[in-house]
This record gives C-alpha cells, structure tokens and sequence, in this order.
C-alpha cells in the first residue's frame, strides 16, 4: 500500500509541480503592476481610438472588399451550415447581410470536381470571428479584431520592456506604432495580419523569457504556432524562426513534447487541406491559380531580379510606403541597426522583420494591391517597437525630441486619415493617398512614386538610399565604438523592470 502511494506521488508530482509554478509565474506578472497598468492603459487607448476606423468604406460600392467578404462568408457558411461550401451562401444571397454592393458578390474561387465552391483562403481567421460575427454581424467582427489589436499592442509593449527593461519609453514607443495609418486601419479589416501578429508577439514572450522553456511553454507555443499556421501558410517562415528558438533553448522533456504536438498538428493541417483543397494551401481554387500545384503557385509567386526597389520601396513608395503613412517607423526602421549588438534576443527580433521584409519583397506578387498600404509588414509592424525603444534609449534629448514631433506627425496623419474616410472623401482600398490634407499632399513630392521610373522616382530614390546609407553609417560607427572602449553587456540603464537574459 505504501509503495503504490508512493508511486503515484512520483507520477503526479511533476503535474502539480508544473501547474505551481505556473500560478506563481501568473502572480509574478500580476504583482508587476507597471506592466499590468501599462498594458491595460494602452490597450484601453487603442480600443477607443481603432472604434473610428469602422465605418469607413473600402470602395465607393461597398464598406469592405478584396478578400474580406470572403472571409466572412466562410464564417456565414460555418455557422449556418457547419462546412465551408460556399454555394448555399451564393444561392440564398446571404452575403447581402455584410456586403452592401447593388452589384452582389462576385466569385473568387473555382468549383471543386465535387461542386464545392470554397474560398481560397485558409480557414483561420474564419473560424476566429465566429463569435463577433454571432454577436453582431459585420459590425461584431470588427469591434472583435480590434479589441484583438488592441490586445496585441498591449502585450507588444509588455514585451518590449521586458526586452528594453524601460516601461515608460516602451509605452510610448509602442502607442506610436500602434496609431500608425496601417495598424489603425487594420485594426478593422478583416484580414489575418493583426491576428497573426498576436500570436507572433505571444510566442516571442514565451520563447524570450528568462529561464529555460518548460513544457507548458511548449504546449502554448505548439497551440500557438498552429493557429499561426491556420491563419495563413504564409506565416510558416516566421513560426519556424520562433520555433528554432524553442528547440535550442528548451530541455528535452519540453522539445519532446513541441515537436510531438506539431507534428500531430502538421499532419492533421496536411491532411485537411488535401482533403478539402486538393493542395497543400487553398490557393489553387482562385480562379487565377485555378488548376496548378502549390509548387508552380509558389513559382508563380517568387521572383527577384523585378522586386528588389521593394526592399526599401515598402517604406518610402509615395503611395503604398509604410513609413510614407507614419513619419514614426523611420527611427524604427534605424533602430535595427542596434539590435544586432544587443544579444541573441533582440537577433530574433531582427530575424523575424527581416525575414516578412524578404517574402514581402521577392514572394508577395504585389506592394500595390486592392488594400490599404502595409498589408504586407503588418504581422511584424508590433516589433518595430523594440528597435524604437532601442533608439530612444539611447538618443540624445535633441534626437528624442525629433522622434517626439515624428509621433505627433504620425498621429496627425491618421487622424486626418479617419477624417477624409468618414467624410467620404477617399475609399481605404481605392484611393487613400488622394486625400486632400497638406499635412499629407505637401510632401508627396519627397517620395518616390514606383508605379513608373520616371527622373522623380530616380532622384528621390538616390537621395533616400543616400540618407539611409548615412544614418546607417553613424549608428554602426558609434555601436562600435560603445562596444570597444567598454567591456560592458548591458548599454541600456535598467529601469523597474529587469531585462531578460
């Protein structure tokens, strides 16, 4: 009797030990009240400021377009008829609930053999608005992914003082990025960008914090990643460098039971999709890929020696560049010249911007598409939070000034932004960059206009490399010389909360 209480002792043990020590990492957190009010404070602010992204319309006929409607009709057909065949939807016009052109819905896919139509999107972000979709139509699943916004800013900031070890210019750094034109329109549309990025920042939380993963973090992570998967294949190369991660730094115990849960996960993921779109990812009922294999879609998508301006036109494109809607990603964008000299946590940061700049670059077909610019650097936008918060740190007040005005210029432009939406002056998805506010046509001239290599696009593009090239200069210089006249790991002050090791 004593031996077999005994041995269950031993077997039940590390269970209650895992779960102990994930209560007290709960209170730990909870009793670091600056994170807690910072995170609630800003998710508070966002969620109020990302409500008058709604009702701005995308087109002139409709409030949403391009993907979207077909998203939601996925999330139509799983609640009306538990599967993902969208012909009942067509049939019943049932669309008419969330698509209000007089035209009707057009068709984007092609029947299966089977007479399946399916949308060629992954399933994901479909069954993620289930509930807002219930709880209010097309209204309901935009208040959902903003609130879902919202929330991956407010861990964004949580991560990048937890990286930084300072709270103040983290929260402050993450607010500038966070009402940036793209994340405030994205907030609401209904594209799996903003989701994907939540699971990005929470996986990074887990694979970046202090001590070695421990198996609940493996279970998360495998969660996590999959949903990431389910969101979008697009998104695999972003969840193997998180996954990467895990592996080196996590016991055996914990990377057992990783690669367990994924490769359950994958086969089921491979499985499904086969199943139910004949390939390994939905694409090939579009009607433009209809009939091709995922490797000739991939071929299709891939291509270098074209999209190389990319690399820098993302940014600066006078219609379409990122940093173009939001002065404030410009010292993001230095910034990550410091993270290379900050340790192996800040590499994986870098690693993550650089690797969705290089599939934005050389595999998405396009920059310029049937959406608001910066689809594209959306999942990683959050993370430019950490190379701002680098800069910041280490600026003089002059340059922290400069960074300040650059945020309330950032602000500003979306403000006028929402003001051009509503009064219906431009369509998000038409014609944004027509808005009529000086604060954003007085200097569309500074930029380069990639839609033709005119003198213009040439002579602003030299100039932009030029300066790039400069600032990029003095920042590896002084690194340089910080990291050879001292002997120091740590060039940034600790501030309330510990930096992670």
């Amino acid at each position: 009797m004593t031996a077999i209480s005994t041995e269950r002792t031993a077997q039940t043990w590390p269970l209650r030990w895992s779960w102990r020590r994930w209560l007290d990492d709960t209170r730990s957190f909870i009793s670091d009240r600056p994170l807690v009010a910072g995170g609630a404070a800003l998710f508070a602010v966002l969620a109020t400021v990302y409500l008058f992204s709604i009702s701005i319309r995308a087109t002139t006929g409709a409030s949403i377009t391009a993907d979207e409607p077909f998203y939601l009709l996925t999330t139509q057909s799983i609640i009306q008829d538990q599967d993902l065949d969208l012909n009942n939807q067509y049939a019943a016009h049932s669309y008419r609930e969330f698509f209000d052109h007089p035209d009707g819905l057009w068709r984007q896919s092609v029947p299966a053999e089977d007479g399946r139509l399916l949308s060629p999107h992954n399933p994901g972000l479909s069954l993620l608005i289930v509930p807002g979709y219930l709880a209010g139509k097309l209204r309901g699943v935009q208040v959902q992914l903003l609130l879902i916004t919202a929330l991956t800013f407010a861990a964004t900031f949580v991560l990048a003082a937890r990286m930084t070890g300072r709270i103040g210019l983290s929260w402050l750094a993450t607010l500038g990025i966070a009402i940036t034109s793209t994340a405030f329109v994205y907030s609401t549309e209904i594209y799996p960008e903003i989701p994907a990025a939540l699971t990005l920042v929470l996986s990074l939380l887990i694979v970046t914090k202090r001590g070695s993963p421990q198996t609940r973090d493996a279970v998360i992570l495998a969660v996590l990643l999959s949903a990431m998967m389910w969101l979008g294949v697009k998104y695999t190369p972003l969840g193997a460098i998180v996954a990467a991660v895990l592996l080196v730094r996590a016991g055996w115990n914990a990377r057992f039971k990783f690669l367990a849960l994924s490769t359950v996960s994958a086969i089921y993921f491979t499985w499904f999709h086969l199943v139910t779109f004949d390939g390994l990812t939905p694409y090939a009922v579009n009607i433009i890929y209809a009939g091709g294999t995922s490797v000739e879609i991939v071929q299709q998508h891939v291509e270098f020696t074209q999209r190389f301006y990319r690399t820098w036109g993302l940014f600066i494109d006078e219609r379409f560049g990122l940093a173009r809607w939001g002065f404030i990603v410009f010292p993001a964008i230095a910034g990550l010249l410091l993270l290379p000299w900050r340790g192996w946590r800040f590499r994986v940061v870098l690693a993550l911007i650089l690797t969705q700049l290089v599939i934005a670059t050389f595999v998405a077909i396009t920059m310029m598409g049937w959406w608001f610019p910066g689809r594209t650097l959306a999942t990683v936008l959050p993370l430019l939070t950490v190379p701002l918060v680098m800069l910041l740190a280490q600026a003089s007040a002059p340059v922290r000034w400069l960074v300040g005005l650059l945020g309330v210029q950032t602000a500003a432009i979306t403000f006028v932004l929402a003001q051009a939406g509503h009064a219906r002056e431009i369509r998000l998805a038409v014609n944004p960059f027509e808005m009529s506010s000086p604060l954003f046509s007085g200097v569309s001239r500074l930029f380069p206009n990639y839609t033709s290599w005119d003198t213009q696009t040439t002579v602003a593009t030299i100039v932009w490399l030029m300066f790039g090239g400069a600032i990029a200069a003095v920042l590896t210089a002084r690194q340089y010389r910080l990291r050879s006249t001292s002997d120091r790991t740590d060039l940034l002050p600790r501030q309330n909360v510990p930096i992670e090791r």
